[in-house]
């Protein structure tokens, strides 16, 4: 039986299909050196859909 290696913070799970996007190089190695860069990652991007939404 496979080891759980990540457990969500939240009870909703996430999308199984990943969101990518291309990046200048060298932007991944300093992303990624950033602590607990996902989750600031996922509420800058929550933000950015909220503030879309209030402009449609």
């Amino acid at each position: 039986m496979a080891t759980i290696k990540f457990k969500p913070q939240k009870k909703v799970a996430y999308d199984k299909t990943p969101l990518q996007l291309k990046v200048s190089s060298g932007v991944r190695e300093k992303i990624m050196s950033i602590p607990d860069w996902q989750e600031t990652v996922r509420a800058f991007l929550d933000e950015m859909i909220a503030k879309n939404e209030k402009h449609t």
